[in-house]
């Protein structure tokens, strides 16, 4: 009987610790003006209402229909839009004009990002006493004044973030940056970590981006305190304490390892399914018909025809029309298209992972782009990369260096003949089916379900409230103190005392030792 009574009371101890966070109410800010970033964010959100969260999106662009769901609130703000045309320009960059394109961007965003804390729909979320919220969901694009969202409705932060760790990242969540042989800053996109140049390289990134980083903290820490002032608000720095978890799209299986605090949770291929969903009956019955296989042409949404080179669309399609393959092209109009073909099928929109993961696709022609990439590697299908801004030269440099495919330099000396080539090699070349199709399997075999991780993650700092047992301790550290520069400070100082009595007791045994032979020669 006694067994019986401690083993109720264990199952009903378990179900209160559960109850903690079912149907916990969540703030999700997602002020990213792409596309791609709100893929990787919505399918996190996503998985949150379907079991049974309550979740208020706050975004700057519209949701798609598949992203919602009956416990999803969405307020799609008028205020905050940020023009990636100026991002593309910036960033498109090379060499010193891209790092201070990438500030000048960086301050646009903030600035930009700023605007949302004036929308109307923030300010009615902000100030009615009834949003009670358990946890607040950041699709982090810089912009560190926004942590006073979660002061205000006192609660703990986790960042949604869709690719690989950057210094921004790693500082808030305390986690070490490791520049001896990882990527940490949008300076360095490099895929080779290895050798002297690059540490070389990620030195000088890394004193820059933290240069540029307190540059921006000024500019963050202003915004705060005009709309959180200190004398109902914690200071800038402290609300940003309030970060307790960092959801970013990356696995160890894609770089060199690095070590990850608790509160670091990989969750890359989270958009995706290992089963794909049927295709639309026309691209359906297109694909299918395709005796040679299907390629896949798409440059994303953000890189739109205007950011090209002039023709390159025209070269393209010159090549991929006389190839045998069937070719899906994703283009920005379909009544102003580079031309026409019976082996080309033009759509303003294509299931993108749906199309990668049909078995009958063979190539992937593409701009780059971080979820592109993922998506490509997930299914296993070999890529030829055109890179245009931002991290996409980095993508392409990995999918060159691991063998997965080719990539193409987008400037003026872009031919047909080189597209042909790149796109020849790597179609008849079975080694990059082959290398991709391996790294597929190292990607998918997880001890749990990416959502699951997810979910259970979020779940648990909502249950712990910011479960602060599990923070690094680098979080609240000076960079003095993070770095020891005290503590060497402190020995070299007791080394330099020591040296000091050294050669003040040599001194005072050199002069005993010369007074007495002085003295015993004044006696001989």
């Amino acid at each position: 009987m006694k067994q019986i009574s401690i083993t109720i009371s264990f199952v009903l101890a378990v179900c209160l610790s559960l109850s903690v966070t079912e149907g916990a109410n969540i703030l999700a800010l997602l002020p990213s003006p792409s596309s791609s970033h709100l893929i990787i964010e919505m399918a996190v959100i996503k998985e949150l209402a379907v079991r049974n969260h309550n979740v208020t999106v706050v975004s700057v662009l519209p949701l798609k229909p598949e992203w919602m769901h009956p416990s999803i609130t969405h307020i799609q703000l008028d205020h905050g839009y940020i023009d990636m045309n100026a991002a593309i320009n910036s960033t498109s960059k090379t060499g010193i004009a891209r790092v201070f394109g990438a500030v000048s961007m960086f301050k646009n965003f903030i600035l930009s990002l700023a605007d949302i804390l004036e929308d109307p729909k923030m300010l009615e979320l902000q100030n009615n006493r009834n949003n009670k919220y358990d946890l607040m969901l950041f699709g982090y694009i810089f912009g560190d004044f926004m942590y006073g969202l979660a002061e205000h409705f006192n609660c703990p932060v986790a960042l949604l973030w869709p690719n690989i760790p950057i210094t921004d990242i790693l500082e808030i969540i305390g986690n070490p940056f490791d520049i001896t042989y990882t990527v940490s800053s949008m300076i360095n996109l490099s895929a080779d970590t290895n050798g002297f140049l690059f540490r070389l390289k990620n030195i000088f990134a890394f004193i820059v981006d933290k240069t540029f980083k307190l540059m921006r903290d000024m500019t963050s820490k202003e915004v705060y305190e005009k709309y959180f002032p200190s004398d109902k608000y914690v200071s800038y720095e402290k609300a940003k304490e309030r970060v307790s978890l960092v959801l970013f799209s990356h696995h160890f299986s894609e770089k060199p390892v690095r070590p990850l605090v608790p509160g670091m949770i990989e969750i890359g291929g989270i958009h995706l399914d290992e089963e794909t969903k049927p295709l639309p009956k026309d691209i359906e019955e297109f694909v299918s018909a395709a005796e040679h296989g299907v390629i896949f042409f798409s440059l994303g949404t953000n890189v739109k025809a205007k950011h090209l080179q002039p023709q390159t669309l025209e070269k393209v399609f010159n090549v991929l029309s006389k190839l045998p393959q069937r070719v899906l092209w994703k283009c920005d109009d379909e009544s102003n298209v580079p031309g026409n073909s019976t082996n080309i099928l033009y759509r303003k929109w294509l299931p993108q992972a749906d199309i990668l993961g049909h078995p009958k696709t063979v190539l992937f022609f593409c701009h780059g782009g971080k979820g592109g990439i993922t998506e490509a590697k997930f299914y296993g299908v070999p890529m030829v990369g055109l890179p245009i801004f931002g991290d996409q030269p980095m993508n392409m440099e990995e999918v060159v260096m691991k063998g997965y495919g080719l990539s193409i330099e987008h400037d003026e000396s872009l031919s047909e003949e080189v597209i042909r080539k790149t796109v020849k090699e790597v179609l008849e070349n079975t080694s990059y089916r082959n290398n991709v199709r391996q790294f597929s399997n190292l990607y998918r075999d997880r001890p749990l379900k990416i959502k699951d991780n997810a979910v259970y993650w979020l779940e648990y700092v909502i249950r712990y409230k910011g479960a602060p047992h599990m923070q690094s301790p680098l979080k609240t550290m000076s960079f003095v103190e993070a770095n020891n520069l005290d503590a060497y400070a402190c020995i070299l100082l007791v080394f330099y005392i020591i040296a000091l009595l050294v050669k003040l007791i040599l001194k005072l045994i050199i002069n005993l030792v010369c007074r007495k032979c002085m003295g015993k020669s004044k006696r001989d």
